[in-house]
């Protein structure tokens, strides 16, 4: 098995579901693939301002960071591609995208380079949520007045209806912008280039890395074309049956039991 790169989403698959994870196994699994020459990506919805701090105490120079869906991509603490939404692009979704009739019941947060944004007045359960993915979250009168580099529109889900937004989006927007199911009933809008997957393949083509030489690991609908990309690719125990179908394979264990890092250990001990 000839692995270069390994990706991994967070929430639901290399994180606990209290957002902590075995640092000590981390450390090591980081080390293992640094002397193979393997590179890790972590890959997220989460704002990188979260992430940085998540992980800040287990940076390593084979570690990258794929933060807010794809948005923004950092090696060693710099940002090395930023797929940010043009400010013209934010202010038409805010004053013109939102008041369609399939928006008009939603909550909208714009997550951007130094805070994250959503209207006075949105539900506290909205709010104690969002606060648990987005540092500096802060409440204003008006969106269209947000200054501040949008990475992502992220727009609550109706208990169930996440995968009809996405397709209702999808279509309404037709390519000029993308939504992505993020799951716990948010739905991310980025701009069309980014994602997951093309994160991972922007990664790969500046490492010479090629798809079959890629494992990959997640547990959620964003994650699903990167695990039918890569050549490798794990769906958690945890996930719903449609993504691991989506997967040549399924860990043994659950995020819970560190269901990535022991599935990387095994791998190591063949490569």
């Amino acid at each position: 098995m000839a692995i270069k790169l390994i990706a991994t989403d967070l929430n639901g698959t290399l994180l606990h579901d209290d957002q902590t994870f075995n640092q000590s196994l981390f450390k090591q699994t980081l080390q293992d693939l640094k002397a193979r020459g393997i590179n890790l990506v972590l890959s997220s919805g989460n704002q990188f301002a979260h992430l940085e701090t998540l992980f800040h105490e287990v940076m390593a120079d084979n570690l990258a960071i794929v933060a807010e869906n794809g948005a923004s991509i950092y090696l060693q603490g710099q940002q090395v591609f930023d797929g940010s939404l043009s400010p013209e692009q934010v202010q038409h979704f805010v004053t013109v995208d939102r008041r369609q009739d399939f928006l008009k019941s939603t909550y909208i947060i714009l997550v951007g380079q130094r805070g994250s944004y959503t209207e006075t007045g949105a539900p506290q359960v909205l709010i104690d949520a969002a606060e648990k993915f987005y540092d500096n979250l802060q409440q204003v009168t008006d969106l269209s007045t947000v200054d501040d580099r949008i990475k992502k529109i992220s727009i609550s889900a109706a208990p169930g209806q996440a995968a009809k937004l996405v397709a209702d989006l999808n279509e309404y927007f037709a390519g000029h912008l993308q939504a992505h199911d993020s799951g716990y009933g948010v739905v991310d809008v980025v701009a069309a280039n980014v994602g997951k997957l093309p994160a991972v393949q922007w990664l790969a083509e500046r490492w010479h890395v090629a798809a079959d030489e890629i494992m990959a690991f997640g547990d959620g609908a964003n994650d699903v074309p990167l695990l039918q990309f890569a050549k490798h690719s794990w769906a958690m125990l945890n996930a719903p049956d449609e993504v691991q179908r989506s997967a040549t394979r399924v860990t043994s264990v659950d995020n819970q039991h560190d269901g990535v890092l022991t599935t990387i250990q095994a791998a190591l001990m063949v490569i």
